[in-house]
């Protein structure tokens, strides 16, 4: 998540921060698993909200 550090020829290195800011927002959190030579796995894990609260209704 550090910004512009990028291993890619092109890229801005601002993918992972900005993911990590979303998922912040939205009270959510990302693990990660890595090992070396075979590959990173991230976890994404994100509240269920109930669908009246998302309307403001307290049916």
């Amino acid at each position: 998540g550090e910004p512009f550090y990028t291993t890619k020829e092109r890229g801005t290195g601002l993918g992972l921060m900005v993911s990590y800011k979303i998922i912040e927002e939205h009270q959510g959190k990302i693990t990660v698993e890595s090992e070396e030579g075979k590959g990173t796995v991230f976890h994404l894990t994100l509240p269920l909200r109930q669908h009246n609260e998302e309307r403001g209704n307290d049916e």
